[in-house]
């Protein structure tokens, strides 16, 4: 079940982060988030095998969406996805890199459209940008 994260979720999200960027304690302080920012998590049994890390302006900037590599192809990125779209009811932003061909065919079905690209910006690689509105 998808729900907002708690402060015992924290150890949990900062280990599932480490998957994806070493940096991530350092760059995403969770104990102290900014008052726009939210993370949803879906839990099994109290454990934690995914996250929605989001941050609420103008648009709704989805920061990190992460699944334990062991529970990744069961459908949890499209739950929290489809929880984050009943709650919210914004324009949606997101950065990828241009390899992560998984991802991107992810938010493609959830209709988001690449809007632009950041070059080289993971060193040799493209960051796309890709956005959702909400008018869908």
């Amino acid at each position: 079940m998808v729900s907002k994260f708690s402060k015992e979720d924290i150890p949990e999200i900062e280990n599932l982060g480490l998957i994806i960027n070493p940096k991530f304690k350092e760059l995403f302080h969770l104990d102290n988030l900014n008052h726009n920012e939210e993370i949803y998590v879906l839990k099994k049994d109290n454990v934690v095998l995914g996250f929605l890390h989001t941050l609420n302006l103008d648009k709704i900037e989805i920061l990190n969406l992460v699944v334990h590599p062991e529970h990744r192809r069961e459908g949890i990125s499209s739950l929290l996805l489809d929880y984050l779209f009943s709650e919210i009811n914004k324009n949606t932003i997101l950065e990828v890199r241009e390899n992560n061909i998984e991802a991107i065919n992810l938010y493609r079905n959830f209709n988001f459209k690449e809007i632009s690209r950041r070059k080289k910006y993971y060193e040799n690689e493209d960051a796309i940008i890709m956005e959702r509105s909400n008018n869908l």
